[in-house]
């Protein structure tokens, strides 16, 4: 069930790269969707295929499908199927999806072995939240205890970044990384391990349901509005479908103003489906991982996470800096101001 700590030095070899050999990428990408626009502007029934996480900051790509807000556009929005959170970089990588909303670390590692994306907005904020059983106060308070997450993850890199600031090290615990977000939760509520790193709402359930502590939330070390998960979008779609690409940022513009305005509604619509937890716990949960298209302020925030990164070796090589493009993001907020403008979360320059 469990894969130790001493997995995550060949999780590269294991996965990505396991996945993105030349001739698989070459095969993948020629048979990856193709479909041009039609020459009136329309779409013509084009249909975009997104992978996808399971946190609070993918609720803008649900929110978008289940009310069809693509439709304007022209085009039909999917949320494909991704039974892992680690298969979002590899359908990504490969082909299989031509977009995908994913934690950025995770594009990241994706991106250094040769992946051909690019970040081109952002999704959901903050939400990284670390909790652990009520005896546990403190992250010196870890030390040789078992604590889950997500390999190669943001929330696996958080983990790294607080022990760097408390003085310790990986060492000090005993990772655990598990498939899922329902296995992650419940490998906690059962007590198979003392902390649990997790994406909202699933962190607000195990805090609740253990009367656990809340170690950290990334707000104290990162900051506000620091982001998890990012849009990404194949090189080829940039390229050859520029404004296919803008008008998906402006559903994301328009899914985000909904949702802030009524998440009660965004809850109702895309629980059970794409959120296994209770209303209750989605609810409580709103603040915590509000959605966040506009991250152009957060570049930096990424690249220093690559350099954590790199000192677990889940990265050889430095991040170049075709791996953020927010060009497209600025064409959308200069030609479509109204949407920004009534967006809550946002960078004000």
């Amino acid at each position: 069930m469990f894969h130790s700590r001493t997995n995550r030095r060949r999780f590269l070899g294991m996965s990505l790269g396991a996945a993105m050999t030349p001739a698989l990428l070459s095969f993948l990408s020629s048979c990856a969707p193709g479909k041009k626009p039609v020459a009136s502007g329309g779409w013509d029934g084009r249909e975009i295929k997104f992978a996808h996480g399971a946190g609070l900051c993918n609720m803008p790509l649900f929110y978008s499908a289940e009310k069809q807000l693509f439709a304007k556009y022209g085009f039909k929005g999917t949320a494909a199927l991704t039974p892992m959170p680690a298969d979002v970089a590899v359908q990504l990588a490969t082909g299989q999806v031509e977009m995908a909303v994913i934690p950025f670390t995770n594009a990241i590692a994706a991106y250094t072995q040769g992946a051909s994306f690019q970040v081109v907005a952002g999704s959901g904020v903050e939400g990284l939240v670390i909790v652990a059983k009520p005896e546990i106060k403190s992250f010196a308070d870890l030390k040789g205890k078992k604590v889950a997450t997500f390999q190669a993850d943001t929330l696996d890199v958080i983990v790294y970044d607080y022990l760097k600031k408390e003085g310790m090290t990986y060492d000090d615990v005993e990772m655990v990384y598990l498939g899922d977000s329902t296995e992650l939760l419940n490998a906690y509520l059962a007590g198979q391990v003392d902390a649990v790193s997790h994406i909202e709402p699933y962190a607000t359930k195990a805090k609740t349901q253990t009367n656990g502590n809340i170690l950290g939330n990334g707000v104290d070390i990162y900051g506000s509005g620091y982001p998890d998960c990012v849009l990404a979008v194949r090189n080829e779609i940039i390229e050859n479908e520029p404004e296919m690409v803008k008008d998906v940022i402006r559903v994301f513009f328009e899914a985000q103003y909904e949702i802030e305005n009524n998440f009660e509604g965004a809850a109702q619509a895309t629980i059970d489906k794409y959120y296994k937890t209770d209303m209750e716990s989605l609810l409580a949960s709103a603040q915590a991982q509000p959605p966040g298209v506009d991250v152009r302020d957060k570049r930096n925030f990424m690249y220093e996470r690559a350099e954590s990164m790199k000192e677990l070796n889940y990265i050889n090589m430095d991040l170049d800096d075709n791996f953020v493009n927010f060009s497209l993001l600025e064409d959308v907020i200069a030609e479509s101001p109204e949407l920004w403008e009534r967006v809550k979360v946002k960078v004000t320059v």
